[in-house]
């Protein structure tokens, strides 16, 4: 029988539950679902993305009403990638605190659904594993195709043209939704004190009046310092060309999980410099220019911009990091976890 089972592994047939394909896509989860799909094919794998048929594994991205039907078409053999607890809700939706109880209750009983969960930062797990839920709990964190966001002098002098930016100016990029969980009002106090710096942010709002201080946010992309360009949504395919027109990554967040803007700027090589979270420690190290002060950020930029050694040593720590999120590695991790959790496990049943 487990012979049996062994031989299926090489060539497992995964439905991959995702939302994401339905709505505007700049933000990390669609991204996660990207990058597993691309991955699992690599591998050999048969994958089908939303569908009823049964399969060996589904695997769901997203938390809504829709993944909830479609989870419920495989019974026992779920995993769901966590992404989301509720702090993660606080800082980008409208009155986020005043629901934040229904949102934990809806969470847990969504959750409860998997045989497996995948969390993607320590800090999720921990969560997790406090609710007692019925399946187990694994932190594997979020992946990088290295190579799709490796540095590309021809992605960089396109993008730079686009922009209107010209090859000798020093660029800071931030990827993400605008919202005040993201630092925006960070990020452009801080452009306002380096007028010599481009700060470019790629992102929008794709939950329009329904995200966090919607109004606030849409008037400060209306009159933004001169040496800020604030480009809208982009499509995911377009990424790689922000990160290779980019020199440093500059990402004041003050809430996190696993953001993939980090990992995807680490793969161009760009200098990452963060604001100081406790979530960050055990996923990043010392591989990322962390700071919680606001006049720190103004100075880490400004000698970056001056300083070619100091660039490059956090270039090298950048790459360095993105090389421990690889996808390949990461999907085979995920299917040893199929294998050991429910595969196995279906097998005996």
């Amino acid at each position: 029988m487990h012979q049996s089972t062994s031989m299926n592994i090489e060539r497992l047939k995964i439905n991959i539950i995702s939302e994401t394909p339905f709505y505007p896509k700049g933000h990390g989860v669609h991204t996660a679902f990207v990058e597993m799909v691309e991955a699992y094919k690599k591998l050999g794998h048969k994958v089908l993305i939303n569908s009823d048929k049964k399969t060996d594994i589904t695997h769901c991205h997203t938390i809504g009403l829709y993944s909830l039907k479609k989870i419920k078409n495989n019974p026992g053999k779920v995993a769901i990638s966590a992404h989301v607890i509720p702090d993660s809700f606080v800082g980008s939706l409208v009155g986020a605190k005043l629901w934040l109880p229904l949102a934990k209750v809806y969470l847990k009983y969504f959750y409860n659904k998997a045989k497996v969960m995948i969390a993607v930062s320590p800090q999720v797990k921990t969560e997790l594993d406090s609710w007692n839920l019925k399946g187990k709990v694994f932190y594997i964190p979020n992946s990088v195709n290295m190579h799709k966001f490796e540095h590309n002098e021809k992605l960089r002098e396109e993008r730079r043209k686009a922009l209107g930016i010209k090859e000798e100016e020093f660029v800071v990029v931030n990827t993400g939704q605008i919202q005040p969980r993201k630092g925006i009002q960070t990020f452009i106090d801080t452009a306002k004190k380096l007028p010599n710096i481009k700060f470019v942010w790629v992102g929008g709002i794709p939950m329009k009046k329904f995200a966090s201080n919607y109004k606030e946010m849409m008037e400060i992309q209306k009159d933004p310092p001169k040496n800020v360009i604030f480009t809208g949504m982009a499509p995911y395919e377009d990424a790689p060309s922000y990160y290779s027109a980019a020199d440093a990554l500059f990402f004041p967040s003050y809430q996190e999980n696993f953001p993939y803007s980090v990992i995807e700027a680490a793969a161009s090589g760009l200098p990452l410099i963060m604001r100081d979270l406790d979530i960050y420690k055990p996923i990043y190290w010392d591989l990322t220019i962390k700071t919680n002060k606001e006049e720190d950020f103004v100075s880490i930029i400004d000698k970056i911009s001056k300083n070619k050694s100091y660039w490059q040593e956090w270039s090298n720590k950048a790459i360095k990091l993105a090389e421990k999120y690889e996808s390949i590695a990461t999907a085979k991790k995920i299917i040893e976890v199929y294998k050991k959790e429910i595969l196995d496990e279906s097998e005996k049943a």
